[in-house]
């Protein structure tokens, strides 16, 4: 064997080492940011906007990722955390690593701390309790779980206000297909005999394609036995409430803003 394949051979071995970042020591990681300036956030902004903003939103009102307006976040709001989860990503999530080095995180932190302030003391102007009486009239528990009951066609509302800021919620309920997350995807079919069919994309592969439908009802189809399918990303199958009056459209985002989960 030559040097020079050796060598190759040594580099293919020690590469997925070299490409995952080694995890920092609890005890090393600042309790206290270190670059909490005016200016430091600002700088954050900027590399926020690049590296986050695709799934948190420019002004972190959440979108595929989550709300970053609320002030309470799953995996810890502190500092050192909040570090701690750009830094490495969330397992099992999309949430991957940041790209950026030490002093660039601790500016996105100096961003998002300054974010969660913001929102912290966030109130909805409608009457939850209203809004609530609203949710059941206009049968959104047939697509979503909330308060231990619904269906499972559209996300399980029952933290929403938690990872979701009012201006999200409001569009969301206005113009659905603003942000429509990839296990949301619509599906539309169409058989070889003339029936058409939308839902939600589970999954596809080179000869198949699984939806759940508007019945909740699971479907899988061969496309050789259909005529067309396509999965529109840009779709949901959620009504739009735009045309709601104010009032109640204000009490329907506060009733949903109110969805925190068990304390």
């Amino acid at each position: 064997m030559t040097v020079k394949k050796t060598l190759l051979m040594v580099a293919l071995a020690v590469a997925p080492l070299a490409a995952q970042r080694p995890a920092e020591p609890e005890l090393k990681i600042p309790e206290k940011n270190p670059f909490d300036t005016a200016a430091d956030a600002a700088t954050g902004r900027k590399y926020f906007l690049g590296h986050c903003a695709f799934c948190h939103g420019d002004e972190g009102e959440g979108g595929r990722g989550v709300a970053l307006t609320t002030g309470k976040l799953r995996h810890g709001s502190s500092d050192r955390e909040l570090f701690r989860t750009i830094r490495r990503g969330i397992e099992g999530t999309e949430m991957p690593g940041a790209r950026l080095s030490e002093n660039e995180v601790w500016r996105v932190v100096a961003f998002a701390r300054r974010l969660g302030a913001q929102g912290a003391d966030e109130k909805a102007p409608g009457d939850p309790a209203q809004g609530r009486t609203l949710y059941q009239k206009t049968a959104c528990g047939q697509c979503h779980v909330a308060e231990g009951a619904g269906g499972t066609l559209g996300p399980d509302l029952s933290e929403v206000g938690l990872r979701r800021s009012l201006k999200f919620l409001r569009e969301s309920l206005t113009h659905p297909n603003a942000a429509v997350t990839r296990d949301y995807w619509t599906a539309q079919v169409v058989t070889r005999t003339g029936e058409r069919l939308s839902g939600i994309r589970l999954n596809e592969d080179d000869y198949s394609i699984q939806l759940r439908d508007a019945r909740d009802a699971l479907r899988s189809f061969s496309k050789a036995n259909l005529k067309e399918w396509k999965v529109d990303p840009t779709a949901s199958l959620m009504p739009a409430y735009g045309t709601l009056p104010a009032a109640e459209l204000d009490n329907l985002v506060a009733y949903v803003s109110s969805l925190r989960g068990k304390p």
